[in-house]
């Protein structure tokens, strides 16, 4: 359906590792990026969201049949993020948007400390998955021209933190991962190569 709607170009997945614990750190911009992401993915991933997914029709079902894990964004969800590091620790893969949300901007927004918590506590491997072209802005005026607009997926080489990081140090690693793979107008502000530590909130 990806390929029929859009005019997708998909690179790097071979360099997913296809075995133990996983965490697969992604940008996002639109509705349909966990789905391309994972459905692309070389293995079989699970991925958190926010709690309100699950009460909207269709979309509620389709999240569920994923196996999504739910997340309570008005405050720590302690709850959730035992359960997403139980699942890295089990040894399957983990597909998050460390942003927390789609971006407001078009481009990379600071990330939430949930996302380092996670690489840090279950030292796993960490691949950087980059997006551009699906925000709805962008998809949307394409269809209605009855033309699929171009988007990309690039999934990134595996790499693993360097011990001893301190939490916002180790944040500001896995957001440069993936503007490193962006174009710069997606690089927000990880633009200039600098740290911006967790968002606020």
């Amino acid at each position: 359906m990806a390929r029929a709607l859009l005019r997708l170009s998909v690179s790097g997945a071979d360099q997913v590792p296809l075995s133990g614990g996983l965490l697969l750190t992604m940008n996002h911009l639109g509705g349909a990026d966990p789905v391309l992401a994972l459905g692309f993915c070389p293995r079989v991933a699970l991925t958190a969201g926010k709690v309100e997914l699950l009460s909207w029709p269709l979309v509620g079902l389709v999240v569920r049949a994923y196996g999504m894990i739910p997340l309570r964004r008005d405050g720590l969800d302690v709850d959730a993020l035992r359960r997403l590091l139980a699942a890295l620790q089990a040894g399957q893969a983990l597909l998050i948007a460390p942003e927390g949300r789609e971006s407001r901007t078009g481009a990379l927004e600071a990330g939430q400390a949930g996302a380092a918590f996670l690489a840090q506590k279950a030292n796993v491997p960490i691949v950087p998955v980059a997006l551009t072209g699906t925000a709805w802005k962008e998809i949307l005026p394409a269809w209605r021209r009855i033309r699929r607009p171009c988007v990309t997926l690039t999934y990134g080489p595996p790499y693993r933190l360097p011990a001893g990081l301190p939490r916002a140090a180790a944040l500001d690693e896995i957001m440069r991962h993936i503007a490193d793979l962006l174009p710069a107008q997606y690089r927000g502000v990880y633009a200039d190569g600098a740290g911006q530590g967790p968002a606020a909130g």
